[in-house]
């Protein structure tokens, strides 16, 4: 089981390549040699990136949706758009499409600081403006305790 972790910052080149870091790396080395797939977040306005094990898990959920059920197939169709199988270069980097980076508000070209977050079992990859507002400044603004609570209710939950 992954356990992806550490905050990254990081920079994209005019053509959209994302040296990798080198520490997450080394924390996919049993698995980076399958390949990796990047999509947008469902929730946020960033990318994720999933070693290709971790995607085939989310692939294999994606089956288990009925081609006959309208709202399955909606959700199947957003959820997919954008999908991409990507591979690290020789030189340790990682080529996102231009629509994806779109999607995130990073621009290459202009701004090229983004933030590279290690999550469990996949990778985020934020805009630096991105990320400030939506992970460092939010902090201030949500009861971290209170979220832990709920979440911790949940699990519990799904236990019984």
């Amino acid at each position: 089981m992954l356990n992806l972790l550490g905050e990254h910052p990081c920079r994209i080149d005019a053509k959209g390549r994302l040296m990798f870091p080198a520490k997450l790396r080394k924390q996919l080395d049993g698995v980076i040699h399958h390949g990796l797939v990047v999509n947008r977040d469902i929730f946020e306005g960033c990318l994720v990136l999933y070693p290709k094990p971790e995607w085939d898990k989310v692939n294999a959920e994606m089956a288990r949706l009925s081609r006959y059920n309208k709202q399955h197939q909606l959700f199947q169709r957003k959820f997919m758009k954008g999908a991409t199988h990507v591979e690290l270069d020789g030189a340790g980097r990682i080529n996102l499409p231009g629509a994806l980076l779109a999607y995130a508000g990073i621009n290459p070209v202009d701004a090229n600081e983004v933030i590279v977050s290690g999550l469990g079992e996949k990778v985020e990859i934020w805009s630096q403006k991105a990320y400030h507002k939506q992970v460092i400044q939010e902090d201030d603004s949500i009861d971290f305790g209170a979220l832990a609570e709920s979440v911790r209710k949940d699990i519990e939950g799904e236990r019984e």
